[in-house]
């Protein structure tokens, strides 16, 4: 009976053993899981590391470029090398739409100001095309923004009057500012004529636009749009560049021009030219370009077109310094193919170094002076009647209104004119009828009231009709465009 009644003992261990198995498992996926997010930690960590490397190597990059651009400032500003009338220059490398300025209509502009500026100075805007603007410093923020009646070498915003910048077309281009990202601000005085596809005494005034946008290119370089401002102030100058003048057998004077092998590139050879005369001479006092003391005035397609022949591979701009870039043949084939240059200088103007060196715009020349490089050229031109297009219209109206409220106007009439060879460089052509005392102010008046209006054609000539050759002969066949008589 004891037999039947005795219980069966029950092996508990295959129990304990699968519950150890169990927690065994969960802790080795609890320590990859531990594991991996560890990884991603380091991971991160380590991204973080070289992207705060990168900061801080991209900071000292900043501030190294940041430190050569005040330097090289400093060089350009100081006697007796600083362009003519420039104690300062700011690259406005922010036109903020929204600030407000302290009077309305004028407008705000901020950069890192290069010398000493003073509110209530007379000051010039240069940006695109060559365009140069007069303006007033009207307001000064230093980089505490605190206003202040002078600032120098500060980060800085400006507050300048609107001046003669053109006025917006539509009530709509109201939004759209004026001054350009990038232009230059500065009281360097440039040259009076910027419509001067030579730009005619540029180099002896200094450059101001060109100088200053070669300070900064070390900083805003690899951005698109300071790149092609500077493409755009390169085409719109004049170097200076040293040669010799030697008399050839038929008695014409013969030009040999230097060349320049960079240290890194002994085979190649480029064509050095100066922004500023006084540059090109503090050069040859340390010893460039022996031999070579005399100084040729260059327009861009003549600069453009030396630089391409058979001994030169491009040309290097100031390589005495503060500031030198090389302008090789490749980016001068890209230039010589845009529109400023198309229409600034006409197609071909830059192929053949003699031609070139004739004139811009493949203009003939009667004679050549070596010593200035000046130009005396003679030329057919082609004149005809404005069409009647949405802008002439408006170019009408805005001059019919300027001589009804100018008594000294009697009779008005515009035409266009272009060269017989280069029918892309248009101008308008005023014809006014009033006094000898009033022809001066009237011009004026008139090209205020013109040039927010023109957009295609962006250059006027005047004539006092008194002072044509033929001018009854003109007046019998033309119809003006206005009077204060009936005709």
């Amino acid at each position: 009976m004891a037999l039947f009644g005795k219980k069966k003992k029950i092996d508990e261990k295959p129990v304990e053993a699968s519950e150890n198995k169990q927690s065994n498992t969960v802790t080795d996926e609890l320590k990859v899981i531990l594991e991996a997010r560890e990884e991603e930690q380091q991971e991160r960590e380590a991204r973080a590391l070289v992207r705060q490397q990168e900061q801080e190597e991209a900071g000292k990059e900043i501030s190294k470029l940041e430190e050569q651009a005040r330097d090289a400032a400093k060089k350009v500003l100081e006697d007796p090398y600083r362009p003519e009338g420039m104690t300062f220059f700011m690259i406005c490398d922010e036109i903020p739409m929204t600030a407000e300025p302290e009077t309305p209509g004028n407008i705000i502009v901020r950069g890192d100001l290069r010398g000493t500026v003073k509110a209530g100075t007379e000051v010039f805007i240069y940006q695109g095309r060559g365009e140069r603007y007069k303006v007033k410093v009207e307001k000064i923020r230093n980089d505490n923004r605190e206003f202040v009646e002078e600032a120098s070498y500060d980060r800085v915003e400006i507050e300048i009057t609107r001046g003669d910048l053109p006025e917006a077309v539509n009530p709509d281009d109201e939004v759209e500012n004026p001054v350009k990202r990038f232009a230059v601000l500065t009281d360097g005085k440039g040259i009076e004529d910027m419509n001067d596809r030579a730009c005619r005494g540029m180099s002896k005034a200094g450059n101001p636009r060109l100088t200053a946008m070669l300070v900064e290119y070390g900083r805003y370089g690899k951005e698109p749009v300071y790149f092609s401002a500077t493409m755009d102030a390169i085409m719109t100058t004049e170097f200076i560049t040293p040669v010799k003048v030697s008399d050839a057998k038929n008695g014409k004077n013969t030009l040999s021009f230097a060349s320049v092998m960079p240290k890194d590139k002994k085979d190649v050879a480029f064509l050095p030219v100066f922004t500023d005369v006084k540059l090109m001479e503090r050069a040859q006092k340390n010893g460039f370009s022996e031999g070579m003391k005399q100084g040729f005035a260059l327009s861009f397609p003549q600069t453009a077109a030396i630089a391409r022949d058979a001994h030169h591979q491009g040309f290097l701009i100031n390589p005495g310094g503060p500031v030198t870039i090389t302008i090789p043949t490749k980016l001068i084939n890209d230039m010589v193919t845009t529109r400023l240059f198309l229409e600034r200088y006409g197609e071909g103007a830059a192929d053949d170094p003699g031609k070139a060196l004739g004139g811009a715009a493949n203009i003939k020349p009667e004679s050549i002076r070596v010593s200035g490089g000046d130009l005396k050229a003679a030329q057919r031109v082609v004149i005809r009647n404005p069409n009647n297009t949405p802008e002439f219209l408006a170019i009408e109206k805005a001059v019919k209104s300027y001589c009804g409220s100018h008594s000294d106007i009697a009779k008005l009439i515009i035409l266009v004119l272009h060269p017989e060879n280069n029918p892309k460089d248009q101008s308008y052509l005023c014809i006014v009828d009033c006094p000898d005392s009033a022809f001066a102010k009237e011009y004026k008046g008139l090209t205020a009231a013109m040039k927010p209006f023109m957009k295609s054609i962006r250059k006027i000539q005047f004539q006092q009709f008194d002072k044509m050759p033929d001018k009854e002969t003109f007046a019998k066949r033309s119809k003006w465009l206005y009077s204060k008589l009936p005709i």
